[in-house]
């Protein structure tokens, strides 16, 4: 028996090692199942094209993912097949390029993904892919053939249902409050909108001395006294007079009597002391021939309605001093 110094035991230590090694790669080699996915690699003008499926089979409900990446010089241009073209009966749902890689030997590898889903169940295939290197140079991928299984246990024999009734579902209680709540806004925003819609639309009415005026003309139009009928004349005339005192002064001349339209006419001190004479005495001259069964004649009742023209003309409201010019003016060319 010969004896092994310590030179020698330090020999055999990397031997019985690299021997151990050996042993775990064969035993994990041989017991490790096979890959799930598919890889292809072609070879063309230097550059590598590897494609990689992540799965052999799969569901109508899953997606596959396939990848081409292409290694090359740095300055070689590299496209990509272009999802449109179809991918047999597969459909590309989504494509992105990989980052580049650039390797220990100076090359730079660069990568497409393609996610495909299926249509129906079956074994298909997806047809040979190109991969075009400085434009001219093509590099194709072999076929591929995938299974996709359905998620039906038995698709065979399945039956589609037939289409169920509609289901009551309860509304909560606050769902009917925020409802009528919303409509009862969108009413009264619209009402809003309408109000303010109208008094934006509608003119401002003319102020009382005109309103006054055109009536008078109006009146004298008719020519009334030349046709002999004088106390509609007269009741009309006063009457015109009477509303442009409410509407000018805010004296209820249409309600009162005479007597107490000028005893509320005293006590205002919006109407001249002139002004008050010349009402008064038309007034009463108007009373007269409405229920004392005066008979005026023609000139009287031009008279009458010169006074009313008058008494208007002159009792414009000062806001506009321009008015009382501009309304004799109208009534000189009428």
């Amino acid at each position: 028996m010969s004896a092994v110094g310590p030179r020698g035991r330090r020999a055999c230590r990397p031997l019985a090692a690299a021997a151990l090694a050996s042993c775990l790669l064969n035993c994990s080699t041989a017991d490790r199942e096979p890959v799930a996915g598919i890889e292809q690699v072609h070879e063309a003008d230097g550059a590598t094209l590897t494609l990689t499926l992540d799965r052999r089979a799969l569901s109508t409900a899953d997606s596959l993912l396939l990848t081409l990446e292409v290694e090359a010089a740095e300055s070689d241009r590299v496209a990509f097949p272009n999802p449109a073209a179809g991918f047999g009966e597969f459909e590309s749902a989504s494509d992105a390029s990989a980052p580049a890689r650039l390797g220990a030997d100076g090359r730079v590898t660069r990568g497409h993904r393609y996610e495909l889903e299926p249509f129906l169940p079956g074994e298909f295939e997806i047809p040979a892919l190109t991969v075009v290197l400085n434009g001219s140079t093509e590099i194709e991928t072999d076929p591929v053939k995938v299974t996709v299984n359905s998620v039906l246990d038995d698709p065979e024999n399945a039956e589609l249902r037939d289409i169920g009734g509609p289901v009551d579902v309860p509304a909560p209680w606050w769902w009917w409050v925020l409802g009528g709540s919303a409509v009862a806004a969108a009413v009264a925003g619209y009402l809003l909108w309408r109000k303010r819609k109208r008094e934006a639309a509608a003119p401002p009415p003319p102020p009382p001395h005109e309103t006054a005026l055109a009536a008078l003309r109006a009146l004298l139009a008719e020519d009334l006294p030349a046709k002999g009928i004088f106390k509609p004349f007269y009741r009309r005339l006063s009457g015109l007079l009477r509303r442009y005192m409410e509407d000018r002064f805010g004296l209820r001349a249409p309600e009162q009597t005479t007597e107490e339209f000028l005893e509320a006419m005293r006590d205002s001190y919006a109407i001249e002391r002139a002004h008050k004479d010349l009402l008064k005495e038309f007034l009463r001259h108007a009373d007269m021939v409405k229920f004392a069964e005066l008979t005026p004649g023609p000139a009287d009742a031009e008279r009458a309605a010169d006074s009313a023209r008058r008494f208007i003309e002159q009792t414009i409201a000062e806001t506009d001093p321009l008015q009382a010019t501009a309304a004799a003016r109208v009534e000189k060319q009428a």
